[in-house]
């Protein structure tokens, strides 16, 4: 270019050289945009369950397991040293139904005395097992009886409660509708359950029908629940996609201190918030940073502790991320958070004391956080903290709050695991019973109470309609 440039008058030459100003620049703008795929692309294919919100089943290479413990080769099945030892508790006489004992075959010693019991000193083994008759099996029946002088016929009453309970009897429903919230059994697994093991073949269509029953026990304690959510004064909040019909829906949990509600619906918006806890709710809600969460709080009087694991998780990317000022930051910010939970921790196993302590550590979080490179996602992290740094932050004034959103997360994974047997639901009917016999089994979870017996409780009063559901 230069040798070309060297006939040419000033006029030409300064076009010339514009010209290739031009170009030059056209071509650094489409490799820096190349270079930014390229950077974006690598990083992505570094995102695993530590560093985002992607599941751990997400995971191509699983990390390597924790080293075995000292002088040993490999860690050994069964209880861990340091761990408290469980032990089955003995059934007391009043426990067994049963019972066989086995006697010496002589009762007389080798010296001629009679041997006299020692029972202190008998060898105990004790067992459960099912009935073989592991079924049974009841017939109403409202007799039918005619005058022998008029031909009048009359015929007993059936009682509501047998008419409401239908074939399947409550126990009998109560433990189906277990076996297939809690143990994820599929209604095919259940009717061969029926058919192998307790004798006596149930279709699925009775299997659907019977969960139907356990639906409409457990309408009102739901709804009594759902509507409880409005007066929580913390709630653990997340969600998690659900198929139904081979449609995208959206299953919804919130936590609160003693029970837990799900909520399947068709959107992922800002209107299921509104829908579920009103225009005027005025709690604290720990959430993720999911764009929904903030655009309800600003319509309502409420706060968030937004979850510190999910930004701990965003950091740990931009540590891998392939830019070295960029990596010092996420370094920083992580360390100043190891700090913080360091004495988080302390003050939850040593109640009482000042938390001064911990609002150092939280001030010294933010100031790891705003002090961001240029990178640009350095600074949209940075930004994010700017704006809501105090909902990251609220746990430190608030022994209430829990810094991360894991209880909400935690129970949303019972869903997950669910979603992969259930393949979702098929009709409105299938997805309220889902709601509502989750929303059971984690009440009863978080209550350490038997969700059998609460399923009972409750088939037993919808049987009874004078009796309130519990």
């Amino acid at each position: 270019m230069d040798n070309l440039l060297v006939n040419l008058t000033p006029e030409e030459r300064i076009g010339a050289l514009e010209t290739e100003n031009a170009t030059l620049k056209t071509e650094i703008a489409v490799l820096k945009a190349e270079l930014e795929r390229l950077t974006l692309a690598l990083a992505s294919a570094h995102k695993n369950s530590t560093n985002s919100s992607k599941p751990p089943s997400s995971d191509i290479a699983k990390p390597k397991p924790p080293p075995p413990p000292e002088n040993q080769d490999k860690r050994r099945i069964g209880g861990q040293p340091g761990h408290t030892p469980h032990f089955r508790q003995s059934f007391t006489p009043d426990q067994i139904d049963e019972f066989f004992p086995f006697d010496p075959p002589s009762l007389t010693c080798s010296c001629g005395e009679h041997l006299e019991p020692c029972p202190s000193e008998d060898r105990i083994r004790q067992q459960i097992d099912l009935p073989e008759q592991s079924i049974l099996r009841r017939e109403y029946r409202a007799r039918a009886y005619r005058c022998s002088s008029c031909g009048a016929r009359r015929r007993g009453i059936m009682s509501e409660h047998v008419r409401r309970e239908g074939y399947i009897g409550n126990h009998l429903a109560a433990a189906l509708s277990f076996m297939n919230a809690r143990a994820h059994a599929s209604y095919s697994a259940i009717a061969d359950f029926t058919k192998n093991v307790l004798g006596e073949p149930v279709s699925r269509g009775q299997v659907a029908k019977t969960f139907r029953r356990v639906s409409d026990a457990l309408e009102a304690p739901y709804q009594e629940a759902l509507n409880n959510l409005r007066n929580e004064p913390v709630l653990h909040i997340d969600e998690t996609g659900h198929r139904e019909g081979g449609k995208r829906y959206w299953t919804w949990v919130f936590r609160g201190g003693d029970f837990t509600v799900f909520h399947i619906d068709k959107t992922r918006s800002t209107e299921v918030l509104k829908s579920i806890l009103g225009p005027e709710y005025q709690g604290t809600i720990i959430c993720d940073y999911y764009p929904v969460y903030p655009s309800y709080l600003k319509s309502v009087d409420a706060q968030a502790q937004f979850c510190l694991a999910h930004l701990i998780r965003d950091l740990r990317f931009l540590e891998e991320y392939p830019n070295s000022e960029t990596q010092r930051y996420a370094k920083r910010a992580l360390e100043a958070m190891r700090y913080m939970f360091e004495v988080y921790h302390h003050l939850r196993e040593n109640p009482g004391q000042d938390r001064q302590e911990l609002v150092e550590a939280g001030e010294r979080l933010r100031q790891a956080m705003l002090d961001a490179p240029p990178e640009q996602k350095a600074q949209n992290l940075a930004k994010r903290f700017r704006d809501n740094g105090d909902s990251y932050l609220r746990f430190i004034m608030r022994p209430d709050v829990e810094p991360t959103n894991n209880n909400g997360e935690q129970s949303i994974r019972h869903v997950v695991i669910d979603r992969a047997s259930s393949q979702g639901t098929r009709s409105p009917v299938g997805r309220e019973y889902k709601a509502r016999i989750w929303s059971t089994i984690a009440t009863c979870a978080q209550r350490g109470v038997s969700a059998f017996n609460y399923l009972l409780d409750a088939l037993k009063a919808h049987a009874n309609p004078s009796t309130a559901p519990p």
